[in-house]
């Protein structure tokens, strides 16, 4: 009789991660083999790779490790609202620009397409591997809260979101060393930001471990017989 073993969280993990990265990659290679683009910079194809996978892996890995969520509405309150507040903080949801629009835009695959829409209310930027990582950190936060009761989680991954500085940053790059200097700007924030959003799921995970290790009760020596 065959019996058939259950996969681990990090194995589901490890699966999630591979999968993503064979589609990007595969979506990839088309790309560049049909519309030949001039890239400049290699570290464009690495910034999509590293952070979608990492993002879907960690999600997936927290997922299945944290099954016990008492709270899963307190959890869910929490997750939507942080994952509003890094859309927000990112630009990639913001007040309408009082111009209605709709442009769907081509470009690398994670980077792309680019979708950007406004209803003359709120306004949409969105670009693939960042929301993804968004998502994803929305979505662990309100595992976490679910499963602990505490919103104190809520308060890591802010600082992985780079375009919350990048549009200061580039602009003071534009106006004292010209668009040289705004693209080693715009590149030293996507290398910060990755380090940054790594070392946060990296706390999000051990946070998850917390969360479902077993509590251990102490007994007074007295009563143990």
């Amino acid at each position: 009789m065959a019996t058939h073993r259950r996969l681990s969280p990090l194995e589901f993990a490890i699966g999630s991660g591979v999968l993503v990265i064979t589609v990007l990659a595969a979506a990839t290679a088309s790309y560049l083999s049909i519309q030949q683009p001039t890239l400049i910079d290699g570290r464009v194809l690495v910034y999509p790779a590293v952070w979608s996978t990492a993002s879907v892996a960690t999600a997936v890995w927290v997922s299945r490790t944290v099954r016990v969520r008492p709270q899963r509405w307190l959890g869910a309150a929490v997750g939507v609202g942080y994952t509003v507040a890094l859309l927000w903080l990112s630009g990639t949801l913001g007040a309408s620009a009082g111009l209605p629009m709709s442009q769907l835009e081509l470009t690398l695959p994670g980077w792309g397409p680019i979708l950007l829409y406004d209803n003359g209310l709120v306004s949409l930027s969105i670009v693939p591997f960042k929301l993804i990582a968004y998502l994803s950190l929305g979505y662990i936060v309100a595992v976490l809260v679910a499963a602990a009761g505490s919103a104190r989680t809520a308060a890591l991954g802010l600082g992985s979101c780079v375009s919350c500085a990048a549009p200061l940053l580039l602009a003071v790059a534009g106006l004292f060393g010209g668009s040289q200097a705004t693209t080693m700007v715009a590149s030293a924030g996507y290398d910060l930001a990755t380090v940054v959003l790594l070392a946060t799921f990296g706390l999000l995970v051990r946070a998850a471990q917390k969360t479902a290790a077993p509590c251990e009760i102490s007994t007074p020596k007295g009563d143990a017989q």
